[in-house]
């Protein structure tokens, strides 16, 4: 199987489970009164975008002409006493497409599928004016990817797939109970993962102007914010194990296996968050066919964050310092950051994506599968 159809099947896994962790959080406990306000919003952008110093990258973004739209379905939650919609103020989770183009057939005209989450500042009851800040992940596709022969211009990105961020704040005004208007400004990244060289990465700022149409109506008893239960701590064990590939030399066909495997103690301080340490033990093997010498086994120490966004689905995040490495390998650093989405398919076992990079530059994308070890006091 190739890796664009891996990335598209784990796109689709995410966007109906997190789709299902908004809309079934608690499967143990429903109410019949419960209201999903679903929304269609369509957005144009325009913007900025990016060098990296390199003159032919400087003047490929000089003769290129950035703009793209969206649409987007989302999701939010109603139910006053639900937790994590307390916690986040009525969050918005959904799916949307975005297509792009850059006036120049060396870069392509891209489009992406992705998940996004946007959470409110504030509790936004009937007010006009709101701000939240919004985030979105997802895969990309139809870039002309960089080639000696062909395309030589592009030094961005050496594959026509690749992976979609988005980071944004964004202001909305409502100028009903159906329709608003609103802008976004942020930062949004393509990147391949190392799967393919090059991939230097192509990172635009992007402003945003868009519509929004509330599809339902939203009960008006339930605007008031319900009582949050004061959390109980509790300590985790996380064993994850990561799997992936990497693309040594630009030009070179060939991918290798990358795996790996992290042991990390956590401690969960309040619902949205999880802090701890941990060891992470990993091995690239095919040195030979490679041409690489040293060890193919490197070690380091993690510390860990993992920011909970419901109660299945959370953000991992990394930073860690190697106790033995070798460049041969990729790991150009001595240190790395890890950061990405993984979901719990029950309460112990999870499964997700993350991708792990040496001071900005990909290493490799983790597809990881892991086992919590834990006993949650709580009740949601």
């Amino acid at each position: 199987m190739r890796i664009k159809h891996i990335y598209i099947i784990t796109l689709l896994i995410f966007a109906g489970i997190s789709l299902n962790a908004q809309i079934n959080e608690d499967s143990t406990y429903v109410k019949p009164t419960k209201t999903y306000i679903k929304y269609l919003d369509l957005r144009f952008e325009n913007g900025a975008m990016m060098g990296n110093g390199n003159t032919i990258g400087d003047q490929l973004i000089e003769s290129s002409y950035y703009n793209g739209m969206d649409v987007r379905l989302g999701f939010r939650k109603s139910d006053k006493d639900n937790v994590y919609s307390n916690v986040y103020r009525r969050p918005y989770l959904g799916v949307g497409w975005y297509a792009s183009t850059f006036h120049n057939e060396s870069i392509g005209n891209p489009n992406a599928l992705y998940f996004f989450l946007t959470i409110p500042f504030a509790f936004e009851f009937d007010k006009r004016l709101t701000f939240s800040y919004t985030a979105a992940f997802g895969l990309s596709y139809n870039f002309n990817a960089f080639d000696e022969e062909t395309n030589p211009e592009n030094i961005f990105l050496g594959s026509r797939n690749n992976c979609y961020v988005h980071l944004g704040f964004l202001a909305n005004y409502n100028f009903s109970e159906r329709w608003s208007a609103n802008a976004t400004i942020g930062f949004k990244h393509f990147s391949n993962g190392s799967s393919k060289l090059p991939n230097l990465g192509l990172n635009l700022l992007p402003f945003t102007l868009g519509v929004s149409y509330k599809m339902n109506k939203e009960p008006e008893m339930q605007l008031s914010p319900g009582t949050i239960a004061k959390y109980m701590q509790h300590d985790l064990i996380n064993v994850a194990w990561y799997n992936g590939s990497k693309n040594y030399t630009q030009g070179e066909e060939q991918n290798y296996y990358k795996t790996g495997i992290g042991i990390n103690y956590l401690r969960q301080i309040n619902y949205k968050y999880r802090i701890g340490l941990g060891v992470d033990v990993f091995y690239s093997p095919h040195m030979e066919e490679r041409g690489a010498e040293g060890n193919s086994v490197s070690t380091a120490i993690v510390g860990s964050w993992e920011w909970a966004l419901t109660r299945r689905l959370y953000v991992p995040i990394g930073l860690a310092v190697y106790l033995n490495r070798n460049e041969a390998n990729g790991e150009k650093a001595p240190y790395y950051e890890r950061v990405g989405l993984r979901y719990r398919i029950t309460d112990h076992l999870n499964a997700g994506v993350t991708i792990k990079a040496h001071g900005g530059a990909a290493d490799f994308f983790e597809w990881t599968i892991g086992y919590s070890f834990y006993k949650d006091p709580n009740k949601y």
